[in-house]
């Protein structure tokens, strides 16, 4: 074989429809590119026109990249993308008549709702497994016998067609609706920017500049995974895509200098799902919240700044902490590049990013934002790489990101069922009454129940899709029981995110773990350890506006200094290091100091927790010296 054929892809051994799949696939690739530019540059559509559309690509490209195995299977995958194709198309036609408006369908239409209904679940199996289906396929048998329930969850009585046409034309709340419209209007505009980002050398240029900066200290390689999937993480619309696209070369990088494999694949999985509570973008979250509660971007951007930063300061200082207690030494200076090097042979790979945040904060669309962010990521890839620009690398880097769509996609779509069955039921209203009531007036309660609720609901979600179903779910309980609209809507943001890296579903943990060739659940364990400060950061902002950035500069600065000591000593907890080995009781001990540091009110108890901690080191430091002197006193009178 001559290797313009392996660079092409193509093999003596692909059958005619092989070949034929990786055309159809390019050229699908290649239109939902065009597709979504030019909706984003030129075009003014109708939302339910740019979802249709958008799952026509994508529900064709999954048919495509994921074709039946058994004899006969060509055929039916044909059949399967016709019909995608077709159910897209009937739903504009059902817009477009007035009888629309009165509620009215005729058996023609129920039926192609049910099929419409089954296929899309079938196709998002194929991507997504047989969880987030069934999660669906459980909410659709709610609408239909959920009148035969007794108590809370008791409903009215729906027929299959008003079940099953609420969900297929629907075009706000239905599987066509704004879930999906989330990811056809903002995630694939992003997933589309990182993979081109990604063919001009940016991703290494992020990892060499966070490696030149990190790579003195202990665990360098590992900060620099931290900080590069941090960056790439925000701009992605999904913690696990995230994981997949940067893991590869910072997690065997991260077992090379003698991590774990299970604690290298934990420290790039909540890296990546932590970029979605990064601003500036936070995985497009930013901008759909933006929408939902009326709060203006920028100042979701900076309410969300503190709490992320605080995350990942986390992160950081238990990563530093292991290395030093598992004796990982730091970069070698014959391995490092200077930090003015590598910022003045790859600074122009900012100016993408700078682009965008300068459009956005010049109130430019998101969509418009991304647009010109892209076009200018091409320009830099010509300027800098111009080789890596050719045709054969633009066609791979579209299909990457057809392929990081795709699951994200599917999510939306079936998160979209799931979101017309809540507001036909009124389950929405049930879960947040059953919260209130459950609470008693007790804001703590009613946050540990949200908490568990957004963990549950978010299981297999992108961020944006689980967003949405929570803000209607659990973000009005908050409200009523007094939190802000900002610190409820961040509230569930973090623990949506949160759940990709907790059981049973943890997809970013999954795909790390796959790489780092570890245990899902040691990594799993890891993972939750790294990201201890998410589960506790959340239900401080909620009592404490300071950390959202509410209040004068001075409660703003005093919040976030504590609670990033608070952050500090939470880490010596999770590690066990404090310059020794800490032993159980002791790191016990750190956690209540931790907290109440992250806390910022009242002040007393920040000096305390402070002020315990720095005693339980110190004594620990203490006795481990007396101990290590008696121990040498014996060895000497020996």
């Amino acid at each position: 074989m001559s290797g313009l054929q392996q660079t092409q892809g193509l093999s003596p051994s692909k059958s005619l429809w092989e070949k034929t799949s990786d055309v159809l696939i390019l050229a699908i690739a290649v239109g939902m590119a065009l597709f979504h530019l030019y909706a984003a540059s030129f075009g003014t559509l109708i939302p339910y026109l740019q979802t249709t559309v958008h799952w026509a690509f994508v529900g064709s490209y999954i048919v495509l990249s994921r074709p039946l195995k058994f004899p006969g299977g060509r055929i039916i995958d044909i059949a399967l993308i016709l019909l995608t194709v077709f159910f897209s198309y009937y739903v504009q036609t059902i817009q477009a008549r007035p009888i629309q408006f009165t509620g009215i369908f005729s058996q023609t239409d129920v039926r192609i709702a049910i099929g419409a209904v089954i296929l899309a679940m079938f196709i998002a199996y194929r991507v997504l497994g047989l969880v987030l289906p069934v999660i669906c396929a459980v909410f659709i048998a709610y609408g239909l016998l959920g009148h035969q329930l007794a108590g809370l969850f008791n409903i009215s009585r729906f027929s299959v067609s008003r079940v099953f046409t609420t969900i297929f034309a629907d075009v706000s709340t239905g599987m066509y609706g704004q879930t999906l419209f989330v990811s056809a209007q903002f995630i694939f505009l992003f997933v589309l920017f990182g993979s081109l980002l990604g063919i001009t050398g940016a991703g290494n240029f992020f990892v060499d500049l966070a490696f030149s900066l990190t790579g003195k200290t202990r665990g360098g390689p590992a900060q620099a995974a931290v900080f590069s999937s941090m960056l790439m993480g925000t701009i992605n619309g999904s913690g696990a895509a995230n994981v997949v696209t940067t893991g590869n070369f910072t997690i065997p990088l991260m077992k090379k200098v003698g991590y774990r494999p299970s604690m290298a694949g934990a420290i790039e999985a909540v890296a990546s799902s932590g970029g979605q509570i990064m601003p500036p973008v936070m995985g497009a979250v930013a901008f759909l919240m933006s929408e939902v509660t009326g709060i203006p971007y920028v100042s979701i951007a900076l309410a969300a700044l503190i709490p992320a930063t605080l995350y990942f300061v986390t992160i950081s200082a238990t990563v530093y902490l292991t290395a030093r207690k598992e004796n990982i030494p730091a970069a070698k200076d014959d391995e490092l590049k200077k930090f003015t090097q590598v910022l003045k042979s790859g600074w122009l790979y900012l100016a993408p990013l700078i682009v965008l945040i300068t459009l956005l904060l010049a109130n430019y669309s998101v969509r418009r934002s991304a647009f010109f962010a892209i076009v200018v990521t091409l320009l830099v890839g010509l300027i800098k790489n111009p080789g890596n620009m050719r045709p054969a690398n633009l066609a791979r880097a579209l299909k990457d990101a057809m392929s990081g769509i795709a699951p994200i996609a599917a999510a939306c779509i079936l998160a979209g069922m799931i979101m017309a069955i809540i507001n036909l039921t009124g389950l929405g209203l049930r879960i947040s009454g059953i919260i209130v009531d459950i609470s008693a007036g007790h804001l703590l309660l009613a946050l540990a129940l949200s908490m568990i609720t957004s963990l549950i609901l978010g299981m297999g979600l992108p961020t944006a899709a689980a967003y949405m179903i929570l803000a209607v779910l659990v973000a009005p309980a908050l409200i009523r029981m007094g939190a802000t609209p900002m610190s409820a809507h961040l509230f569930i943001l973090y623990f949506g995110a949160l759940s990709t890296i907790t059981p049973p579903v943890a997809l970013s943990v999954f795909a790390a773990a796959g790489i780092a060739k570890a245990g899902i659940w040691s990594t799993g364990r890891d993972a939750i350890f790294l990201a201890s400060t998410g589960f506790i950061i959340p239900f401080a902002f909620v009592y404490h506006g300071a950390l959202l950035m509410d209040g004068s500069f001075l409660m703003v600065l005093w919040a976030s200094v504590t609670a990033a000591i608070g952050c500090i000593i939470l880490s010596l907890a999770i590690t066990g290091w404090g310059g020794i080995n800490l032993n159980l009781p002791a790191r016990l001990a750190l956690l209540p100091c931790a907290v109440a540091l992250i806390l910022p009110e009242p002040v007393i108890l920040n000096f305390a927790g402070l002020g315990l901690a720095c005693g339980i080191v110190v004594l620990c430091n203490y006795l481990s010296k007396i101990k290590g002197a008696k121990t040498w006193a014996v060895t000497q009178g020996k």
